[in-house]
């Protein structure tokens, strides 16, 4: 009996999906490699070889200064489309209103990439990755000539495989995928396997290259109880406005910085890349991608004063670093935001109800969940995606109260999903011939 046509063209997409998915895990480790190389390296490089030691913070600022303005540099004049985070461009082709120069992309994301994020700038590995990953899975279902709606499963696929990789949480790359991308891809059997393969294969590449790490190791946390869960209604209730402040100044900073001329707009790139510089020297927590901080804030013992100063000024450095836009994510950044407020939630929460009970740890977990959910606006992935980093399943119940409620306040404050705002932004700008 000889097969359909559609089932041919099924298990096509099912073995481009597993080779796409080993093809972005591959890919994805090696971005983060390099990343780590330079973070490990570039300072004592700078020890090593900086003439003057009593002024080696200078070294500092020219370094990280160089860095960010070399990765925009390659955004504004090869491919402008790998700006920022990405996600939004992936979103855009997806649902057929963008193009993307597939090669390019992977080439200026890796690239420039590992010069902002290498370069310490507040920004997350995830939107690279994602975007390199999309644009992988339309680079090789491209050389297929299959259907545009084959095409854009792949890139869905290519897409969810890069999330999966970048966090060692292949159920978060698959809700993902149908969460944010829910209006472009629909919840029908072949999307759903290519997805799933893609993120899969992804993964084990991944742990045959860098192992199979927790992302962020917790300690046993004590599980609160039924009659605890109320504080998490109101915990929920701050990170809802958190993420609609959030959301409303990290587009209106990306838009300023957009709208300077081609002069203003470097010296503002330049100053920002020092102002990192000057941070990684003085006040190293602040800046980076966040993990440092998010470590010292879970195991540091720093007190509510200073939980809220580096809230801060990573709040500001994120907007920051965003706005140059420079290629970097926004993921690992919301991660270190959430955790901080998180415990100082906690501690004075316990501080005011000594009854309460609820270790402040939790509410770090619980926190790095709900600022992405009311950021981002899709919460089941948050909840899985930090449940999978931690292995804090056994918190799902606060995971869900929190996230749902910041979820309501954020839209009943008139807050939208940052990668659709990002993604209007874009086409806006398009429409007027403008480099985005």
């Amino acid at each position: 009996m000889k097969m359909k046509k559609r089932e041919r063209e099924f298990i096509l997409i099912l073995l481009l999906s597993g080779v796409i998915g080993v093809s972005v895990g591959v890919i994805v480790s090696l971005f983060h490699k390099a990343i780590d190389f330079v973070l490990d390296n570039k300072i004592a490089v700078i020890e090593a070889y900086w003439p003057w030691p009593q002024s080696i913070w200078v070294a500092y600022v020219l370094l990280s200064a160089f860095m960010v303005f070399f990765s925009v540099y390659l955004v504004k004049h090869f491919s402008p489309e790998a700006g920022g985070s990405g996600i939004q461009e992936i979103e855009g082709v997806v649902g057929n209103k963008r193009t993307m120069h597939e090669v390019r992309v992977i080439l200026v994301k890796f690239i420039g990439g590992l010069f902002s994020i290498g370069g310490s700038m507040a920004m997350g590995r995830e939107g690279p990755s994602v975007q390199i990953g999309g644009a992988f899975g339309q680079l090789v279902s491209r050389r297929f000539k299959l259907k545009r709606d084959d095409i854009n499963v792949l890139i869905a696929a290519g897409a969810g495989a890069g999330l999966a990789a970048t966090f060692n949480a292949p159920l978060a790359g698959l809700l993902f995928v149908f969460e944010e991308m829910r209006k472009e891809i629909r919840y029908t059997y072949i999307p759903v396997q290519s997805v799933l393969t893609a993120t899969i294969m992804s993964i084990v590449a991944l742990r045959l290259i860098v192992g199979n790490n927790i992302a962020i190791p917790i300690n046993d946390l004590v599980i609160p109880t039924v009659n605890e869960l109320w504080i998490f209604i109101i915990f929920g209730l701050f990170f809802g406005l958190l993420g609609f402040v959030f959301n409303k100044y990290l587009v209106s900073f990306t838009t300023a910085i957009a709208n300077l001329k081609n002069f203003t707009s470097n010296l503002v790139t330049l100053s920002v890349g020092g102002l990192i510089g000057l941070l990684l020297y003085f006040f190293p927590e602040s800046v980076g991608e966040g993990y440092s901080a998010i470590t010292s804030a879970l195991h540091g013992h720093m007190a509510v004063s200073a939980l809220l100063s580096l809230f801060v000024v990573r709040f500001l450095t994120t907007l920051l670093s965003y706005g140059t836009g420079a290629p970097g994510g926004i993921f690992a950044p919301m991660l270190a935001l959430g955790t901080l407020f998180g415990i100082a939630f906690g501690v004075v929460a316990n501080d005011l109800m000594p009854t309460l009970g609820v270790e402040p740890m939790v509410f770090a977990v619980v926190g790095m969940s709900a600022l992405f959910s009311a950021t981002v606006r899709a919460p089941i992935t948050g909840i899985v995606l930090v449940a999978e980093m931690t292995h804090s399943f056994d918190l799902l119940m606060p995971l869900l109260i929190t996230s749902l409620s910041s979820v309501i306040i954020a839209n009943a404050l008139g807050g939208r999903a940052i990668y659709t705002v990002l993604l209007e932004k874009t086409l806006k700008i398009s429409k007027f011939g403008n480099k985005k």
